[in-house]
C-alpha cells in the first residue's frame, strides 16, 4: 500500500455514506482514516454474515423417518456457536475501530506539535540567513542591491529576447579563451546527474519543501524585518497565505521582468468527441499527454438528459517566458497566489475555457489535471463556480488548495518528484497526496519522476484504498454517458 501525507482530517462518515456530487463530507483520507475506513468496512461484512447465520431456517423439527433429530439439535447448537462467535469478531473489530481512530488522532496531534516546532526552528534559521546576507551586501556595497534589482532583470531579458546577443556573448567568451558551450553543457551534465540522485532521496525532498516554505522568513531576515513581526504576521495571516502573498509577489516581479499580461485563453477549435466519457485515470493521463493544446474539454449527455463536462489540463511547458504557452513557471506562482474565487494565472484561464465552452451551473464536470495543471484545476474546484464532482491531481503542487468535501479527490505523486515539493511545508495539508514509488524507465534529471508517461505507467498498477475508491466513484458517476462535442484550448499571455 502506497503511504499518504499528513494527517488530521475530518473522520466525516463511512465510506459507503458518501454521494458522488454530494455535499456531505467523506471519509478521512489520512492512514488513520484509511485504517478505520477499512475496520468499519470488515466489521459492516461481518455483520452481514451475523444477519444471514441468524436467518437459517429453525431446525428444532421432530424427528421422523428421514430427519434425525439430535443431528439437527447438534446443527442449531454449532449454528448458535457461529452467530455468537461471528458476533464476537464484529464487535471486536467496532472496538480495533474506535482505538484506532483514538491512537491516530493521538498520534497526528503530537505529529502536528512536532511539525511545528520544525517549522519554528526552521523560519529563525532562514531568518538568520536572511540578515546575514543583508548585513554582508549593505556593509561592502551599498548600492548594489539596487542596481542589481534594476541592471540583472533588464540584461537577462535582453539576452533571453535576442539570441543574437547571445551568440556574441558566447563568442567573446570562446575568444577570451573560454569554451561557454562546453562548459554550459558539462555543468548541466553533472546537475542533471546529481539532481536525479538528491531527489530520490525523501529527506532531501522534505528539506527542499521546508526551505521554500521557510522562504518568508528569510526574506523578512533581508529586509531587516524584525522576526517576532514577521512570525505574529504569519500566525495571523496563515502560513499558506504569506507563501501566495510571496508567490503573487515574486509573479508582479517576472511580469516586470519579462513583460506579458495574464494567462487567457485565446483559441478553441473543435475536436472529435470520444465515445463516452474518461472512466479510468491512466486513460486520463494518456489524453493529457497526447492533447494538442494546453486544455481539452469534452462534453457528454448522461441517461438523464443532463450535461457532464470532462477538462484535461497539461503541466509547465516552459520556465522562461513564451508567448505561445500561458503554463509558464510565472503562471506556477500565480496559481499559489490563489483564494477562495479569486484566481490569478492558468488557473483563471481554465476556468475562462470552461466558460466559453458552455459550463454551467448544474453542469457536472471531472477534473483531471498533470503538474501545473494539476494545480490549476484544484484552484478552479476550490473555487466554487463550477459543479465538480471528481478532480484527478497528478504530480502536482495542490496540498493548500481548499477543494470542498464533496468534490471526490485523488492526488498522486511519486517519492521523488520536485513537483509536488514545491508547494512548501506550511499548513495542515487539504489535499493529502498518495506517495507512489515509479518503475522508472522515461525520465531522467532532477525531474526524472515527474515523467507523464511514468505516471501513466503508475496509475495502470496502483494497488492502493483511496485510488480503488475514487476509480470506483468516477465510474459510477460517468456510466452511460456519450460524447457530444470537444474543444481544444489554447492558453497563453497577452
Amino acid at each position: 500500500m502506497s503511504g499518504w501525507s499528513g494527517g488530521g482530517g475530518s473522520f466525516g462518515g463511512p465510506l459507503g455514506n458518501f454521494s458522488v456530487g454530494s455535499k456531505q463530507s467523506g471519509w478521512d483520507p489520512t492512514v488513520t482514516g484509511i485504517a478505520c475506513a477499512r475496520l468499519r468496512d470488515a466489521q459492516r461484512q461481518v455483520e452481514a454474515a451475523v444477519r444471514a447465520l441468524r436467518s437459517a431456517p429453525d431446525l428444532a423439527t421432530a424427528a421422523s423417518g428421514v430427519l434425525h433429530g439430535a443431528s439437527l439439535r447438534r446443527c442449531a447448537a454449532e449454528i448458535d456457536a457461529r452467530v455468537l462467535a461471528t458476533q464476537q469478531l464484529a464487535d471486536e473489530l467496532g472496538r480495533l475501530h474506535d482505538e484506532t481512530q483514538l491512537a491516530g488522532r493521538a498520534y497526528e496531534w503530537a505529529s502536528d506539535a512536532v511539525r511545528h516546532r520544525i517549522e519554528e526552528v526552521a523560519g529563525t534559521v532562514a531568518f538568520a540567513l536572511g540578515a546575514t546576507v543583508r548585513t554582508a551586501v549593505f556593509a561592502t556595497a551599498p548600492w548594489a542591491v539596487a542596481i542589481g534589482l534594476v541592471a540583472v532583470p533588464l540584461a537577462a531579458r535582453l539576452l533571453l529576447g535576442s539570441p543574437g546577443a547571445l551568440a556574441r556573448v558566447t563568442a567573446q567568451a570562446r575568444r577570451a579563451g573560454i569554451d561557454l558551450e562546453r562548459f554550459l553543457a558539462d555543468t548541466s551534465a553533472f546537475w542533471e546527474r546529481a539532481g536525479e540522485v538528491l531527489m530520490a532521496n525523501p529527506v532531501f525532498v522534505g528539506a527542499l519543501a521546508l526551505a521554500i516554505e521557510s522562504s518568508d522568513e528569510a526574506v523578512a531576515g533581508l529586509l531587516g524585518v524584525p522576526l517576532p513581526v514577521a512570525s505574529a504576521m504569519e500566525s495571523a495571516i496563515g502560513d499558506d497565505e504569506v507563501f501566495g502573498l510571496m508567490a503573487l509577489t515574486g509573479a508582479a516581479g517576472a511580469g516586470l521582468a519579462t513583460g506579458g499580461g495574464r494567462v487567457h485563453a485565446v483559441f478553441s477549435r473543435p475536436v472529435r468527441p470520444p465515445s463516452q466519457p474518461i472512466d479510468d485515470p491512466a486513460d486520463a493521463m494518456r489524453v493529457i499527454i497526447e492533447q494538442e493544446e494546453q486544455v481539452t474539454i469534452h462534453e457528454h449527455r448522461m441517461p438523464d438528459g443532463s450535461r457532464r463536462f470532462q477538462v484535461f489540463v497539461r503541466g509547465t511547458q516552459t520556465i522562461a517566458p513564451d508567448p505561445s504557452s500561458g503554463l509558464d513557471m510565472r503562471a506556477n506562482l500565480e496559481n499559489t497566489g490563489a483564494v477562495g474565487d479569486r484566481l490569478h494565472g492558468s488557473d483563471a484561464a481554465v476556468a475562462e475555457a470552461m466558460r466559453a465552452a458552455g459550463v454551467g451551473p448544474g453542469d457536472a464536470v471531472d477534473l483531471f489535471g498533470f503538474s501545473q495543471g494539476a494545480g490549476a484545476v484544484a484552484n478552479v474546484a476550490a473555487s466554487g463556480e463550477f459543479d465538480v464532482e471528481t478532480a484527478l491531481l497528478v504530480g502536482g503542487p495542490v496540498g493548500a488548495a481548499e477543494i470542498p468535501p464533496g468534490v471526490a479527490v485523488f492526488s498522486v505523486a511519486h517519492r521523488g518528484d520536485l513537483v509536488p515539493a514545491l508547494d512548501g511545508w506550511g499548513d495542515e495539508p487539504r489535499v493529502h497526496t498518495t506517495m507512489a514509488a515509479s518503475a522508472g524507465g522515461h525520465g531522467t534529471g532532477p525531474l526524472a519522476r515527474h515523467s507523464g508517461l511514468e505516471y501513466v505507467d503508475t496509475l495502470e498498477r496502483l494497488d492502493d484504498f483511496a485510488y480503488d475508491d475514487y476509480r470506483a466513484r468516477l465510474a459510477a458517476a460517468t456510466a452511460g454517458g456519450t460524447g457530444v462535442a470537444a474543444l481544444s484550448v489554447r492558453i497563453r499571455r497577452r
